[in-house]
């Protein structure tokens, strides 16, 4: 009992990692994610301690001087475009507090179960997108829960999409939450692909209705999960030719075809008898509905994304160095000639925003960044390669539509890349 107790703290200490969200704390504006950093460099230091020494791997090096000089990059676009939007300026500082942050979540993962490996890290992030997912549609049903939800989240209430009639959880909403649905569904493809389900078809069974829940709910949460869908149902097969001589197909396929038959016989029963599945579901799934009903793909966003949120920069001096604005200043008319306090030229595109706030330059940065940590994870995680680049995929096609990345899930597996090279280096220095 007392290791289960266990299990659902770290559990819900992962969410709070996971899915950050303001608190409720009248005059002071911090979220759960800074929480956790403040523990998780105490815990850092502790080791530190217990080490003798300040130890930093080179990978980890490597990583904080590319995110130092994407921070100084910006700031030198503050200053030659003469802005004072520092969004960018404090870069190395965000990365350090989400890694400080999931450095808690590896620390109770470890201590919890003696290690912590690629497949018990993927397990705590899917719980947590399934926990997610069932809250935020019991939420459509029950009032009471809903209200005592938006109580937990201060003011970010507002921004979980409630406005607009959208699902959401705790802290998980719109296209972020959906980005990170997509990454942790890649996680549970690769975990999914290389479980024999004949000597483990409970634990495959359980990856497969998760890889649905999440799939489901999560795309009528952000419709930006569909991302994941795919890109894990091709990742899924990719590992199946790469480990065919050790896997059964014929369990495998048995279970997951049942279990499809399953889905499909039980959507459509909700659908025909939930009102509220019903409007969530075509919302989630509105390019396919309108397929099948009118012949042709057609989503409102992805209108609205292409009609009149592209919109490129007038000069090669913004193409080069950008405007210096991430968001549009409140005295600033947008190209519709209207005041708008939003997204810079009214367009919330991440390669767009990124390229006007600090040009090719800074975006090169940050693809650089994200590059880094892909590399330091496969380094460290050589079975999990496909997972990794599909990780980096999911966070670059993002950028297509949003501003959002994927760091948090990224984060405990750079961690347990950390732990592994200072390991090895003791080792090294021992002998």
């Amino acid at each position: 009992m007392t290791r289960w107790i266990g299990i659902i703290i770290a559990g819900i200490i992962t969410s709070l990692f996971l899915f950050p969200f303001n608190l409720p704390i009248p005059g002071i504006v911090v979220n759960t994610k800074m929480v956790l950093a403040v523990f998780g460099a105490g815990l850092l230091v502790i080791d530190w301690f217990n080490e003798r020494r300040l130890a930093i791997s080179k990978d980890f090096l490597i990583l904080s001087i590319i995110c130092a000089c994407v921070s100084l990059w910006a700031f030198f676009v503050t200053i030659v475009n003469g802005t004072t939007d520092y969004a960018f300026v404090t870069y190395f500082i965000s990365v350090w507090v989400w890694l400080a942050a999931a450095y808690v979540v590896v620390w109770l993962i470890r201590s919890l179960h003696g290690a912590a490996s690629f497949e018990l890290i993927g397990n705590y992030l899917i719980g947590v997108c399934v926990c997610q997912c069932i809250l935020a549609y019991l939420m459509t049903l029950y009032p009471g829960l809903k209200a005592f939800i938006d109580s937990l989240m201060g003011d970010s209430a507002k921004y979980m999409g409630s406005a607009e009639g959208r699902m959401y959880g705790l802290g998980a909403a719109l296209d972020p939450a959906g980005l990170r649905f997509s990454a942790v569904l890649a996680v549970l493809a690769g975990l999914t692909a290389t479980t024999d389900f004949n000597k483990s078809p409970v634990k495959g069974s359980i990856y497969f209705w998760s890889f649905v829940i999440i799939s489901l709910f999560g795309n009528m949460i952000s419709r930006t999960t569909i991302v994941g869908v795919f890109i894990a149902i091709a990742l899924f097969i990719i590992f199946k030719f790469m480990n065919r001589d050790g896997l059964s197909f014929d369990r495998t396929w048995s279970i997951l075809g049942g279990g499809l038959l399953i889905v499909i016989l039980v959507a459509v029963w909700m659908y025909n008898h939930d009102v509220s599945f019903r409007n969530n579901l075509r919302f989630g799934f509105e390019g396919f509905f309108s397929l099948f009903e009118t012949g042709h793909w057609q989503v409102r966003s992805t209108d609205i994304l292409v009609n009149e949120l592209i919109v490129w920069p007038e000069t090669l001096k913004t193409w080069i160095i950008g405007d210096g604005y991430f968001a549009s200043p409140l005295d600033m008319p947008d190209r519709f000639g209207q005041v708008y306090g939003g997204f810079y030229k009214h367009t919330d595109i991440g390669y767009l925003r990124y390229v006007f706030y600090f040009g090719s330059i800074g975006l090169l940065g940050l693809i650089t960044v994200f590059v880094q940590m892909t590399m330091t994870c496969i380094r460290e995680l050589k079975d999990n390669i496909p997972v990794f680049l599909s990780l980096l995929l999911i966070n670059l096609v993002g950028w297509l539509k949003v501003s959002s990345d994927v760091i948090m899930v990224f984060a405990p597996y750079l961690i347990i890349a950390y732990t592994a090279q200072l390991k090895l280096n003791k080792t090294n220095r021992d002998r």
